[in-house]
């Protein structure tokens, strides 16, 4: 028989919040658990007998979770979604999203990719499995990705978050600017956050993203090492790399994330506190981009179609401004000619 219809996937359970499944990991916040219950309410009844498995990353999951933290979770789905059942999956979690009582960040994966592909080292390495009707825990099974991969992977999406996060220019060039030097701090706390009681206001949570995302791509490429969460990533950059840059990793961490708890302080001295670290991370992005200039030129210059092809799609979404590059891109270009 041939996949049922959108509707009969999305349709969503008369009395979620009666529902009586016991979950297997509860946050200990009831407005988190109670977004649990209703992700496993509406995927269960839309997906009868599909769900594997309900997981929790991110602080949630580690037990670092604020009052003002997003709470991520992963459904995986048994064997492969075909192109309908995932979008089908990824409306009903977007749906999910928006009725949540808090900020909520669903992923929906499928078994079949997790065991070929391998799975984000967060959910391998740092997860918690809140509800599987059968018991069925599929992390055991699941590989991380390969080094390689989640290298480029990490490399291409820290570049992109240079740019993309701050509304930089889409040609990148050396040395990166402020991404506003008149603002008080620089340009980097635009991302709005959802309070508690409903209202937004800008936080800095862009900030440790963009600068943990990068970290964590060094510390891929430079120690071959994987990070499985936020709290473990400037621990692990101090101990593998170690350099100048060790320290404000840290402080990001510490004041903006734990102290401040994402939000910007109202004290004038944490104000300037904070405004240093804003200032002392454009230092830090510029040697990101050079790391990233070095990998790039190497992933070109490698022989490899498929490093060069890697490299060149990178490139083509978000150019960089770079005579060796751009030798290096036609060279490429040469060989595949040929």
């Amino acid at each position: 028989m041939g996949d049922r219809s959108r509707s009969d996937h999305t349709r969503e359970p008369a009395a979620e919040a009666g529902d009586a499944r016991t979950l297997r990991f509860t946050t200990g916040v009831a407005r988190a658990d109670a977004a649990l219950r209703m992700v496993v309410a509406r995927f269960e009844a839309a997906f009868p007998g599909r769900a594997q498995g309900y997981y929790v990353t991110g602080s949630y999951a580690t037990g670092d979770a604020l009052p003002t933290s997003d709470l991520d979770v992963t459904v995986v789905m048994r064997g492969a979604l075909d192109v309908g059942a995932r979008a089908a999956a990824d409306w009903l979690a977007a749906r999910c999203a928006a009725d949540a009582p808090i900020e909520l960040d669903i992923a929906v994966d499928d078994e079949a990719s997790l065991l070929a592909d391998g799975a984000h080292p967060s959910f391998t390495l740092g997860s918690q499995l809140v509800y599987s009707a059968d018991g069925d825990d599929v992390r055991p099974r699941t590989p991380l990705p390969l080094l390689a991969e989640w290298t480029r992977d990490r490399m291409s999406t820290s570049y992109w978050r240079l740019v993309n996060l701050f509304g930089r220019l889409p040609v990148v060039r050396y040395p990166l600017a402020y991404p506003d030097a008149d603002d008080e701090f620089y340009g980097y706390l635009r991302r709005p956050l959802r309070l508690p009681d409903g209202s937004e206001v800008v936080c800095t949570r862009d900030l440790i993203r963009a600068t943990g995302w990068a970290a964590t791509a060094l510390l891929a490429w430079r120690a071959g090492v994987y990070v499985g969460s936020k709290r473990d990533c400037h621990l692990l950059y101090r101990q593998h790399i170690g350099d100048e840059w060790a320290d404000l990793l840290t402080d990001i961490y510490e004041c903006c994330a734990r102290r401040w708890r994402y939000l910007i302080p109202a004290a004038s001295e944490e104000r300037a506190r904070l405004r240093s670290i804003c200032d002392a991370t454009l230092g830090f992005e510029n040697h990101f981009l050079l790391a990233c200039r070095e990998y790039l030129l190497t992933e070109l210059r490698s022989g490899d179609p498929e490093r060069q092809r890697a490299a060149t799609h990178t490139l083509a979404l978000l150019p960089y401004a770079d005579d060796e590059i751009a030798a290096a891109m036609q060279a490429t270009v040469n060989t595949s000619a040929t």
